[in-house]
């Protein structure tokens, strides 16, 4: 069982006593819940399932699309003489395929006492003002830091010694960070650590070291105006970043990640990340038309750019980092590692990330959106009800919600990137709906 305290406390403060302007104050402690993830869920039986996927080295010999190998056999296979294909060793948790899986250990002391479930403190600071009658103007500054992190180690390989290095130089590309050209450091298991199966271990950041820096700040500022004749307006916008530092402890256990199970080793990569300060605008109007009694309304939305393509859910993706999937031939590993990284085909591929938490790629420009409602409102006794039609996307706007992330390999810096970059879903164009609603 959890035992927690959660203090929140709040003051306001009328500053010269005419309820015109007002100092405001809040502080609390937040917790997370215990939800169907780990760690609360990793000593669960289910986690024992027979291992139903594999990933290993494969080469289509005979060109029919099928693997033509025994995959329930982890050693290295060459059949094309007889027809068949050519299967790369299956090392580490891989040589598990078709057997029961272990379930990650978890240590006991983060299951159960006092203060033990991760959470924030969240404060914030406000100065609000009446302008003129009905019009206010409020800023705040808020805050929140985060606390009590998880991470997941693999008892079976020493941090130190199970891991080698190789760097390659990210493509010359205008389109990433500094125009490319930077290094990327890209950290594999050695043939002896992947031959050990994992023994993966949940425990407390703070056993490898001082637990992590991680906050969100940012100040938000806000107008309202409520005028005669039915007219409300209120504009505002909210501009803060996020900050994360725990390169004290990056290198000093094999981050293994939670859901996939795969490690990223001692890779330091973005352990240092201070995103960009980033802004959002907001923007409401609401006016009954007099004796007519037309309800017209708009909202206004404008988003900061997105950064680029996230690694899919599960996906086991060299270097870590959260953007462009660099596919580069495992020809150009090797001449790096100088060898081919355990498992893989001379012939086959490596994805590595060529932009992290440092080198951050970004999408595109400003996303803005416009949403107008224009109703009829009508009165029976002591019901409301009104006749609308809401108009979605008003401007049409066509803003990229989905893009490429695989950047593709090129020699000699040409064309590079394929078709990384580009759009793959865009914003729902525009709408209309029109509806009906009573109040009673």
């Amino acid at each position: 069982a959890y035992n927690d305290l959660t203090p929140r406390v709040a003051a306001a403060y009328d500053v010269f006593g005419n309820g015109k302007t007002a100092l405001k104050f809040n502080w609390g402690r937040y917790l997370a819940y215990a939800a169907n993830d780990p760690p609360y869920t990793s000593t669960n039986p289910g986690f024992t399932v027979v291992r139903s996927v594999t990933n290993r080295g494969w080469t289509d010999s005979n060109r029919n699309y099928v693997v033509d190998c025994d995959l329930l056999n982890p050693a290295t296979q060459d059949r094309s003489a007889s027809g068949g294909d050519i299967c790369a060793a299956a090392v580490g948790n891989q040589a598990n395929f078709g057997k029961v899986g272990a379930a990650t250990i978890v240590n006991p002391d983060v299951l159960h006492g006092w203060g033990k479930r991760p959470g924030d403190y969240q404060w914030a600071a406000t100065v609000q003002h009446e302008i003129i009658p009905r019009v206010t103007a409020e800023v705040s500054y808020t805050r929140r830091n985060f606390f009590g992190f998880f991470v997941t180690d693999d008892l079976n390989r020493n941090v130190n010694t199970a891991y080698e290095a190789y760097t390659l130089a990210a493509p010359q590309d205008p389109r990433l960070p500094n125009g490319g050209g930077y290094p990327i450091t890209v950290y594999v298991p050695t043939a002896a650590a992947n031959a050990i199966p994992s023994r993966t271990y949940l425990t407390w950041e703070t056993d490898y070291g001082p637990e992590r820096t991680s906050y969100w700040h940012g100040v938000d500022f806000t107008l309202n105006a409520r005028l005669r004749e039915g007219l409300t307006a209120s504009i505002g916008t909210s501009t803060g970043r996020a900050v994360l530092d725990d390169c004290a402890t990056a290198t000093k256990y094999n981050q293994v990640n939670a859901q996939t199970n795969v490690a990223a080793g001692p890779d330091p990569r973005g352990c240092h990340s201070v995103d960009p300060f980033q802004t959002q605008v907001r923007g409401l109007a609401i006016y009954i038309i007099p004796k007519i009694d037309v309800l017209v309304s708009a909202i206004v939305r404008s988003q900061p750019p997105v950064q680029l393509g996230a690694p899919p859910a599960g996906a086991t993706i060299a270097g870590g980092g959260n953007s462009a999937q660099w596919i580069v031939p495992n020809s150009v590993v090797a001449a790096a590692l100088g060898h081919l990284p355990v498992g893989a085909t001379a012939t086959g591929t490596t994805t590595i990330q060529i932009a992290d938490n440092v080198n951050r790629v970004y999408a595109d420009n400003r996303r803005t959106q416009i949403d107008m409602r224009f109703a009829k409102v009508l009165r029976f006794g002591r019901t409301r009800s009104d006749v609308g039609i809401d108009l979605n996307n008003l401007l049409n706007t066509n803003y990229a919600t989905g893009y490429s992330t695989t950047y593709a390999y090129s020699v000699g810096n040409a064309l590079q990137g394929g078709t990384w970059g580009n759009p793959t879903s865009i914003y729902t164009p525009r709408f209309m709906r029109i509806n009906y609603t009573i109040n009673f």
